[in-house]
This record gives structure tokens, sequence and C-alpha cells, in this order.
């Protein structure tokens, strides 16, 4: 009876061993998903101490050891899992991949090609070995597994271009060649192939090949735009230009080739077919095809804007920009090229200050946007709504000097529109401040002082200035004549005057009429009053020109 009492006391023994055990793994795996890695290991490692094998725990160590970077630790207790448990397919590829993470790809091939041999037909096993394989340099490996799929699966467009690549590493060009032909074969109809196979054919250097597949392409899918544009390219690289430049027609009529594509080519064109003529013409050609392809599309308005930009034909390009802003608001590089054409053109201020006051809507801390706006509104003669604008936007200016110097520049000319003349002076102070020889600033300035008769030993100065810089402007000469007629400098006047006539003011009416007023000062009335009658010819004198003419004298 004693030997019967101790058998039960063992077995009760052992059940609690069990219960223990299973307490403390359960409670170990809980609380490695909280993240409390030294809880668990410690609960792991009492697991090792009820049984000494058990995988179980040793898995779970070694994912701690992962989470806390120690790799040589995770390594020791995944293999002594994997050892125990080879059947466990996890536990073998947590030890292959702490090999491979540890640079020991030999080791984790190894283990891979047991993981295959025991799961044969575990495809997504056997893609992992490729891939392990690959990195471990094994390229040769890697085909066969590559085989093994291949017989399962059979040929397919992943495993096909797989084996290309891997024979072109190891320089076997016609076994990767032969791989894209099985695909062909094995997808007669799919014309995406027949293109792949030619572009190999090219890289083979087999051109008869290339083409001859480039037609089966097109006899299977003639409107196949891609493979339209495979064939211009390969007629440029066999240098039949005239046959490339058709199938590049061809391309661009196609909608299987998309805008973004077509955009990127003329792009490349760009910059060549502005020395090159003939480039230019097919640039212009595609352009068109484009347009008509794409006709609402507005990258293909852009791209033909630029060109027409680039050519000087700005009237058309502001039209295809115009199309671009009319569809796409949030582009602000469009719209600034829009109002930069539209001051080159200086045609149409109305539209440059509706534009630009659309475009403020949407960009409204561009400061270049105050600045059109500013100048059109100064020249549709709204001078309040100018400084408004100008005043606005040159406080968004940072670090360009020379954007400052236009806004305090359109600023001077506004406020003097205004009737505000010490805002006006102020602005061209802050002009010559940035440019001291600003020669519009210095000539402007000192013609607007003479005009009220102030400062004029300052105007005498600037204009000097000015036609130091330019002394052979007729502007700049006759505003120098007029600041020294107001300083009664007469003889100095009509010398410099004389100069700005000689220079081309000769068809200036403002110009001549100054000369007339200048004579008279020095005693020849006669001619002066030639000079009055020759400037109301040209129609564009000033306010008290016809009394001059009528009496015959200059009335200050």
């Amino acid at each position: 009876m004693k030997g019967q009492e101790r058998i039960l006391r063992n077995d009760n023994n052992g059940e609690n061993e069990k219960m223990q055990y299973k307490h403390a793994f359960f409670e170990a795996n809980r609380q490695m998903m909280l993240g409390n890695f030294d809880d668990a290991s410690a609960l792991y490692a009492a697991c090792l101490g009820i049984n000494k094998k058990s995988a179980a725990s040793m898995y779970g160590l070694s994912n701690i050891f992962i989470a806390q970077g120690d790799l040589p630790g995770a390594i020791t207790y995944a293999r002594s899992a994997a050892e125990l448990e080879p059947e466990n397919i996890w536990y073998q590829m947590l030890l292959a991949k702490l090999y491979q993470k540890t640079g020991k790809n030999k080791k984790a091939v190894s283990v891979y090609n047991e993981i295959t041999k025991r799961y044969p037909d575990r495809i997504d096993l056997l893609y992992e070995y490729i891939l392990l394989l690959n990195s471990a340099g094994e390229l040769k490996k890697s085909l066969k597994v590559i085989d093994r799929i291949e017989q399962k699966t059979g040929i397919s467009e992943k495993l096909a271009f797989e084996k290309e690549r891997i024979y072109l590493l190891l320089d076997e060009k016609e076994k990767a060649l032969n791989e894209i032909i099985k695909l062909t074969e094995a997808f007669p109809n799919d014309p995406r192939y027949l293109g792949i196979l030619a572009e190999s054919y090219i890289s083979n250097n087999k051109l008869d090949k290339a083409e001859e597949t480039y037609q089966l392409l097109l006899e299977i899918d003639e409107n196949n735009g891609l493979a339209h544009l495979s064939l211009a390219d390969f007629y440029r690289i066999t240098k039949d230009y005239d046959k490339s430049f058709e199938e590049l027609k061809l391309a661009f009529k196609s909608y299987d080739v998309e805008i973004d594509m077509k955009v990127k080519m003329l792009a490349s064109f760009f910059n060549y077919s502005d020395i090159n003529e003939d480039l230019n013409e097919q640039a212009y050609t595609l352009l068109n095809i484009m347009l008509e392809t794409h006709p609402g599309d507005p990258k293909a308005h852009t791209i033909y804007g630029d060109y027409l930009v680039r050519d000087g034909e700005y009237d058309q390009a502001r039209k295809e920009f115009r199309i671009v802003t009319s569809t796409i608001k949030d582009k602000y590089i469009i719209w600034e090229q829009l109002l930069r054409l539209e001051n080159n053109l200086s045609d149409d201020f109305k539209a440059m200050y509706s534009e630009s006051s659309e475009a403020l809507g949407y960009f409204p801390n561009q400061p270049e946007l105050y600045l059109y706006n500013g100048l059109a509104a100064m020249q549709l003669n709204k001078p309040e709504d100018a400084i408004r604008s100008l005043s606005a936007g040159i406080d968004l200016v940072i670090d360009n000097d020379a954007m400052k110097l236009q806004f305090y520049y359109f600023l001077a000319e506004s406020h003097r529109k205004a009737g505000s003349d010490k805002e006006s002076d102020k602005a061209f102070e802050k002009v010559l401040e940035l440019d001291p020889d600003n020669k519009p600033a210095l000539n402007n300035y000192s013609y607007y002082l003479a005009l009220r008769c102030d400062s004029l030993t300052k105007a005498e100065e600037m204009s000097k200035r000015c036609v130091e810089l330019e002394p052979d402007n007729p502007t700049y000469l006759d505003t120098y004549a007029w600041v020294l007629y107001k300083l009664n400098k007469i003889t100095l006047a009509k010398e410099t005057i004389e100069k700005a006539l000689y220079n081309g003011g000769n068809k200036n009416a403002v110009i001549i009429e100054h000369y007339g007023d200048i004579l008279y000062k020095n005693g020849e009335e006669e001619q002066a009053l030639e000079k009055w009658k020759k400037a109301d010819s040209l129609g564009k004198g000033s306010d008290k020109l016809k009394d001059k003419i009528s009496s015959g004298i200059l009335a200050e």
C-alpha cells in the first residue's frame, strides 16, 4: 500500500506541474503582447524550468530577444526550438530569417531547403526561398527552384521575367532571351510580350528579329500606340529617321500613350528643336497632333504655350495659357506665365487686371501677382486701386531687391497720377536707395520735379546723371534740356534738346514742342512757332500747344 500511495503522490505532482506550466505560459504570452518583456522573459524561463524541452517557450524567448535587439540570443533560442520540433514551420522560418538578418545566408538557405522539402506544395515558401537564394548569390539554385514552381503552375510573366533577370546577371543572354520567347509562345495573343521580346532582340543586337517582332505585334493590334512608340525608337536607333517620325506621329495619335509621356517627349525636344529647324517643325507637328487627340487636356495646351513663348509667338501663347487657367486654377506657375505674357504684350491691361485679380483669389501670398495687378490698374488710370494693390504686395517681398524696386517705381507713378506728389517723391527715393543709377527713376523723378518747379537743382543732378549713363537716349536728353530750361540755362538747354532731336527725337511731338519753347526763350520766336506747328502735326503735344500756335506767344 505504501508503494501505491507513493505512485499516487507522484501523479499528483505531475498534474500540478502541468497546471503551473500552462498558467505560466499563458501569462508569459499575455505579458509579451502587453510589451512587458522582462515579465514575459521570466515567465518563459519558469516554463523551461518545468519543461526543459518546451520549444514554444524557446520560440517566445527568441521573439523577446528580437524585440530587444539581441539577435545572437534570439538565434540561440530559435535554433533550439527548431531542433526540438523540426516539423514546425514557424520555428524554422524564424530561424531562417534570423540567419538572414545576421548575414548567415548559407545557414538560412540550408533551413529553407529543409522547409521546402518538408512542404513541397507550398508555393509561397518556394517564392521566399528564391528571394533568399538571390540574396545569398545562389542564382543557379534559384533557377532550379523557379523551375519547380513552373512545373506546378505553368509559365507565367512573373517567373519568366525573374528567370530572364537571373540569366542576364549570369551573362547568359541567349537563355534570357529564350525565356521571353517562351512567354510569347505561351501567350501568343498578348502584344505586351511581343513588345518586350522586340526590346530583348534589340539588346542582343538582333535588329532584323526586332523589326519582325514589331510588325507581328502590329498585325495583332495595328493601333497599339506603345508599339508605334517603341518602333519609333527602334528606327531612331537604326538611323531611319523618316520612319521613326512616322511611327512617332502614329503614337501621338493613340490614346494608349498617356499624355504625360507625350508631354515628357516634347519637353525633351524643347532645347534641341530651338537650334534645329527640322526638329522644330516636327515638334510643332506632334504638338498639333496631341492637341487634336487631347483637345481638353490642359497639359497639352501648357506645353504648346511653352513652345510658343520660346519662339516669340506671345499672342498665341497667351491664348493657350488662358485655356489652361479656364480649367486649372491651382497652378501658380501658369498664372505667372500668363501675366508675364500680358506684360510683354502690353496691349490689354484690362485683361491683365482681371486675370491678376482672379489669380490673387487663389494665391493671395504671391507678391508678383500684386505687382501685375498694380501695374494694370495704373495703366487703366485707376491709381487708387494700383496704390492699394502695390502697397499690399510690397509687404510680401522678402530678399528680393529687384522686385521691391519695381513695386516702389510703380507706386511712385501711381501716387503721381493720384496727385500725391509727396508720396510719389518718397517712393522714387526708395527706388534710388535700392539702385542709385536707375535710369527710368532718375529721368521721371527729375522731369516731374521740373514740371512742378520743385527742387530744380536736385532735378538737374539726377537728369544729368541719367544722360551720363545713356548719352544718346532722346527721352533722357529731352528731360535734361527741360530741367535746364526751368533753371533758365537756355544755351545749354538748346544744345541738349538739339542733341535729342539728332538722336531720334525729331518725330516726337513733346520733344519738338519743348524745342519750340526753348527757342522762344532764346529769342527765336519765328523758329519757335515753326516747331510748335510741327509738333501739332504729329498730334501729341501739350494742352497749351494750340494756344501757343494761335497767339505766337509762350505763356507760362
